[in-house]
């Protein structure tokens, strides 16, 4: 069974709500072994919900829709369900039943709005809500089955737990599994990476992904199969596969930032920071790591004032001193030169230590975030290496 999910609501696709329900749905896909081919975001509008449903019947077996099963006139999933199948909508009463007993329980009169809420498509499974006042539903025909969720997310995930997950697993029978595994690489091209790799980019079972941020790349690999036993021996074939081709660019099963950290409290080893710019990426990045602050004696900020020629000295007195003043195992400096003509700078980074004594630059478009990260890889890169030689 493969599936797609359509989350409905005009909030979504104007940034005022963020969409938690597509992701939580398909974490909960691939762990039933259900390939999910697309999400997909519609405002509240009857035809074109109706029309993105169409389209993915057409493409998939399952198609999961949240939001837009509320009482006012916008929420119109119901209708856009029952125009994509062809059928009517029908008035179910013992379905109002339970929306007036639930407003009871809060104390409150049902709105006769609330009445909209007790149609659904003639056919259709109905899914009782004991957690809200939406009632879901399942609907299928020749092409494939249709799921319909509240968009509320705690209601929409007591649902899929309690109620469609039995369906799917008990009445359609699925009881597969997608294992998904990721590894993680630097130090050569996301281009190169992929021409090394693009055989296993195109395979089908296992699929191989690779996705980049701040020149560290994660490699994602999905085995689907029967059983978890089945899945995770297709991931691991894989992996060799990948460690064989790519070598030393493959870190492991960790970040960069949390190989290194792990690698330096392994062997005792404490660090000590100056950064000669008040973003600190190196400090950010050691901070955001778990356990990187347990090894970092001290560090130092400060703004450069732009000196000239001067960047790489500069880095090389900082890792020095302070190394001495904290008395750390590793000092580690950096200094960003002047920036170029065409908008690069010349970052230097220099270590000094229990690991040697280091320099080594990079030339970084330092107009966006992404380029200040880069300085922080390039100095747990460095790292990562010396530590390996040792």
């Amino acid at each position: 069974m493969n599936a797609e999910i359509i989350a409905v609501g005009s909030e979504l696709l104007l940034g005022e709500t963020i969409d938690t329900n597509s992701a939580y749905l398909a974490r909960h896909l691939a762990g039933m072994g259900i390939g999910l081919y697309r999400k997909a975001v519609v405002g509240d509008n009857e035809v074109r919900i109706a029309t993105m449903i169409e389209e993915a019947l057409a493409r998939v077996d399952l198609v999961i829709c949240t939001g837009g099963l509320g009482p006012t006139v916008d929420d119109v999933t119901r209708e856009a369900v029952a125009r994509a199948v062809g059928r009517p909508l029908v008035f179910h009463p013992a379905l109002l039943e339970q929306i007036e007993a639930r407003f009871r329980s809060f104390g409150r009169t049902m709105s006769p709005s609330n009445r909209r809420q007790a149609y659904v498509p003639e056919g259709a499974q109905i899914v009782e809500n004991p957690v809200g006042t939406a009632p879901s539903f399942i609907v299928s025909d020749a092409r494939g089955t249709v799921v319909v969720l509240p968009g509320v997310p705690s209601e929409m995930r007591y649902l899929w737990e309690h109620a469609i997950t039995p369906y799917l697993r008990d009445e359609r029978g699925e009881t597969g599994v997608i294992l998904v595994h990721t590894l993680y690489a630097t130090g050569m091209s996301e281009s190169t990476i992929g021409e090394i790799i693009a055989d296993l980019m195109e395979q089908e079972n296992p699929t191989v992904g690779i996705s980049a941020k701040r020149g560290q790349y994660e490699l994602r690999i999905g085995a689907r199969a029967e059983h978890q036993a089945a899945a995770a021996a297709l991931v691991a074939e894989t992996e060799a596969t990948l460690r064989e081709r790519l070598g030393e660019v493959i870190i492991g099963n960790e970040t960069l930032e949390q190989s290194v950290v792990t690698a330096l409290r392994a062997r005792g080893l404490t660090l000590a920071i100056a950064e000669a710019t008040l973003r600190a990426p190196i400090w950010r990045a050691v901070q955001a790591t778990p356990g990187g602050g347990a090894i970092v004696r001290g560090v130092q900020l400060w703004q450069a004032d732009g000196a000239a020629g001067a960047a790489a000295e500069r880095a090389d007195a900082a890792a020095r001193a302070v190394r001495e003043q904290y008395g750390a195992a590793v000092g580690l400096g950096a200094c960003v030169g002047d920036r170029a003509a065409d908008g690069f700078s010349d970052v230097w980074l220099a270590c000094d230590g229990d690991l040697g004594t280091h320099r080594w630059s990079r030339r970084i478009d330092l107009n966006t975030d992404e380029g200040w990260g880069f300085i922080a890889t390039s100095a747990f890169d460095t790292f990562r290496r010396l530590l390996g030689e040792q």
